[in-house]
């Protein structure tokens, strides 16, 4: 975990695929955007952020329905914290849990059998928290259906996930021209963007990521169709 800039810590996950979270300190409680892989990886989180804060962890958010996201679940929830995701997420979650930690272990066969624990607080679409200090954004299909983006206007961060990395990535269960749509939708927004956290590879990045990632898909949809 290495701070980013005001209240926001980069965490740097290196269990499985290397995966990036982000922690908001706030006045008199932590928010955190992505549960980590298991129980075990969370628990592990948590010790790490107590060291910089002893404020509590009172909301974890799951910014997309995939393990590395979600798996930590069941430790957030066990020490108290709300565990917040979308509706979509949330249905998403509990029809392909099983086979998306199925995907996992082809490629991480030591990723363990994570018991689903689902969402307690669910928002129909976007939501706030933290007296609106972070903002998150569902803009359509993306990596996966359900991934959304979460903006910290005041510190000028954009945490996209999965959605905006600097490779390709897996495309299993995304929808290539819905997915450009998506990121142009986030381009209409006109967000003032400095920095923005990618959930793997490398986690910070310049705002002209959406544009190399809609180069990526491109170059990807030509080379298809051929």
């Amino acid at each position: 975990m290495h701070h980013l800039t005001g209240p926001l810590y980069v965490v740097v996950d290196t269990h499985y695929a290397k995966t990036n979270s982000l922690v908001y300190i706030g006045p008199s409680s932590v928010t955190l955007v992505g549960a980590t892989w298991t129980p075990q990886t969370a628990e592990t989180l948590a010790g790490e952020i107590r060291k910089v804060t002893a404020e509590p962890i009172t909301e974890v958010v799951n910014p997309s329905d995939n393990p590395e996201y979600a798996g930590g679940n069941a430790y957030w929830k066990q020490i108290g914290a709300q565990i917040i995701a979308t509706k979509l997420t949330c249905t998403v979650m509990k029809r392909d849990w099983a086979k998306v930690g199925g995907l996992v272990r082809k490629y991480f066969p030591d990723y363990p059998h994570v018991s689903l624990v689902l969402p307690t607080a669910v928002h129909d679409g976007d939501f706030t928290l933290q007296d609106g200090h972070i903002r998150a954004l569902y803009l359509g299909p993306s990596h996966t259906t359900d991934d959304i983006f979460v903006y910290f206007p005041a510190e000028r961060v954009l945490y996209a996930g999965s959605i905006l990395k600097e490779h390709l990535g897996n495309l299993a269960f995304a929808n290539t021209g819905e997915y450009r749509k998506t990121l142009h939708r986030l381009q209409a927004l006109h967000l003032d963007i400095r920095w923005i956290v990618s959930g793997h590879w490398s986690a910070v990045h310049g705002p002209d990521l959406v544009n190399h990632y809609l180069k990526l898909l491109e170059a990807h949809s030509a080379a298809t169709h051929r």
